[in-house]
């Protein structure tokens, strides 16, 4: 990724870099694991190796597994993410809050962080379960394009982590602190 893209990230509001991250990073990730997803029932229709057979199944729960976490970001995360913003541009105050404010702030990064491992075990999956193309084995082109697609979604989850973990999180840390969550 850009050192010019890494500064973009670095110089965004909370909002604006969730919102980036959503359309720069989840839309494509999730449309690339369908269209992979699609690959794999292409392969479960031939007449396939007993290898490649193991890998597109493992590939399939995987691609379920990434979608999922994706819907996550979406459903929860973001939201809560727009939420936090808004309080911070209302100047909330946690620590005076009568008790209408019922967001456990501490809970959404632990869980985020949680999410994280569990990409980070996905894409350690991707890479122990891809079988090696040899020359002398005749793979069918629906397996090569599934391969190559797990590798771009290795890769996309692999700057989709570092861009959480070095610019939304902190963002999000910096914005607990200024409403006071969690005193």
């Amino acid at each position: 990724m850009s050192r010019i893209l890494h500064e973009q990230f670095n110089g965004m509001a909370l909002s604006l870099c969730a919102e980036k991250l959503g359309l720069e990073c989840y839309d494509p990730l999730e449309k690339l694991c369908e269209s992979a997803q699609k690959q794999v029932h292409k392969l479960e229709g031939l007449e396939s190796q007993l290898a490649t057979s193991q890998y597109t199944t493992l590939c399939d729960k995987l691609i379920t597994e990434i979608i999922d976490c994706l819907k996550a970001r979406r459903d929860i995360y973001l939201p809560y993410i727009k939420s936090l913003a808004e309080k911070v541009v209302a100047d909330h105050n946690c620590s005076e809050c009568t008790g209408s404010c019922k967001v456990n702030h501490d809970m959404q990064l632990i869980e985020m962080k949680v999410s994280h491992s569990s990409l980070r075990n996905i894409i350690n999956k991707l890479n122990m379960v891809s079988l090696p193309l040899y020359s002398d084995t005749i793979y069918p082109d629906t397996y090569r394009v599934l391969r190559n697609q797990m590798a771009l979604i290795e890769n996309m989850l692999t700057e989709l982590l570092f861009l959480e973990e070095h610019y939304l999180i902190p963002k999000i840390i910096e914005a607990q602190k200024k409403i006071n969550a969690g005193s």
